[in-house]
């Protein structure tokens, strides 16, 4: 008996790994969450292992933390150019691999001086997953930027939360080992939906008429101005991570009450992010930055004077609602600046300016308080944060300051 012929005709299957036709939002977000818990469940932790396991001066830590930080950096700008110019699916694949490599190696060898090694490989590939999840984001948030880049925010706190916690608990239970498994299942789980998620077309350069094409992304004063604001911000707020702890135990106060500010700064983010957005859906980028950034450099002359746990509590918070404002705002108003083409390069620019600022925090708060200078510490913080707030003011309004105030109020 003949076959019929529907019977002939072979079926087609589609592909294991077939390509998505968009990307979704929450894909972004989830990526987010993972990959920042994954890079703050190691670095609280890195200080520690390396001081009290591996027996390196506090000066020794300092330098391996900078040079990580640096080696993010440079990450960061490598993987702007792969997202603009290579292919970002396979960029953000190598990425992952990378951290899962350096993940893996200090599982098994993270005796001194193989763990900074290895912990740099880490970094390159946490700078790299970091700049181009923020480079897909540019492309599924041209509705409401502002919107994606809070819930962003969002997610960088509840995975900071999320990493800090089980990072510290596993490594008082089952030390750098446990530690790096979790890392490792961490970034597994973002591979997986890396590869059935992220597989989407995006062609930035094929978007963009010939002769608007350039050959490399052009930094305007404006945006400079902006990267340097990124870079002290970030500076004066590794102040909080690395000497606020002492100075808090020295005024009689106890590390566990350290720990609850960061508590008390997830929580505030969590419940008030996405309000603060919509009472601000109006402002413009400029205006959230500028304002922000007034308000976080407003809370570093009380801490000269605080010395009770409430007053930190206090300065926190009022902290976090600056943070809201510039933090979210500055990573949208650099995607609305810079060309399509070149999104890649500018969220690896504010990626690198954040990076800069981590890197030189320790050490520049490390000066001061060995001599003793709190007032000057924080004095000089607020100064450089007010000149900078003031210089991207006036660059945002290109030389008409009295039309930009008048908008601006």
């Amino acid at each position: 008996m003949n076959d019929s012929i529907e019977d002939q005709i072979p079926v087609r299957r589609p592909p294991l790994f077939s390509r998505p036709k968009k990307l979704k939002s929450v894909y972004i977000y989830v990526e987010y969450l993972i990959g920042n818990a994954g890079a703050a469940m190691t670095w609280p932790v890195t200080s520690l292992y390396l001081h009290n396991y591996l027996h390196q001066s506090f000066f020794i830590t300092g330098i391996v933390l900078m040079l990580g930080s640096i080696v993010s950096m440079i990450a960061s700008w490598l993987a702007g150019f792969m997202f603009d110019r290579w292919r970002p699916y396979d960029s953000f694949i190598i990425s992952l691999l990378i951290a899962i490599l350096g993940s893996l190696m200090m599982l098994f060898f993270h005796g001194w001086p193989v763990y900074p090694a290895w912990l740099m490989v880490l970094n390159v590939g946490i700078g790299m997953f970091q700049t181009l999840i923020n480079s897909y984001g540019v492309y599924v948030s041209t509705d409401n930027p502002k919107k994606f880049f809070s819930n962003m925010a969002i997610m960088l706190n509840i995975g900071t939360v999320i990493g800090t916690f089980f990072g510290t608990w596993i490594f008082d239970k089952l030390k750098v080992e446990g530690m790096m498994g979790l890392g490792i299942i961490f970034y597994l789980i973002m591979l997986g939906i890396a590869i059935f998620c992220f597989h989407v077309k995006i062609d930035p350069m094929a978007k963009v008429p010939k002769a608007k094409q350039a050959d490399r992304l052009k930094y305007s004063r404006l945006l400079l101005a902006i990267g340097a604001l990124t870079t002290i911000t970030y500076l004066t707020y590794q102040f909080w991570e690395t000497v606020m702890s002492p100075r808090m135990v020295n005024l009689g106060m106890t590390v566990e009450q350290y720990g609850y500010l960061w508590t008390i700064n997830g929580i505030v983010i969590i419940l008030f992010q996405n309000w603060i957005t919509k009472l601000t859906r109006h402002w413009s980028f400029m205006k959230s930055v500028v304002i922000g950034t007034m308000i976080f450099a407003c809370t570093f002359p009380p801490l000269i004077w605080a010395n009770k746990f409430w007053q930190m509590v206090v300065i926190t918070i009022f902290l976090v609602f600056g943070e809201m404002l510039f933090s979210p705002g500055t990573t949208a108003w650099v995607a609305k600046i810079v060309p399509e083409q070149f999104q890649g390069q500018g969220m690896a620019f504010i990626s690198a300016a954040i990076s800069l600022g981590r890197s030189i925090g320790p050490v520049y708060a490390g000066v001061f308080m060995d001599r003793g200078w709190i007032f000057a510490l924080f004095m000089s913080s607020f100064a450089v944060l007010i000149i900078l707030d003031i210089l991207v003011f006036i660059l945002a309004g290109k030389g008409n300051t009295i039309s930009q105030i008048k908008r601006f109020l």
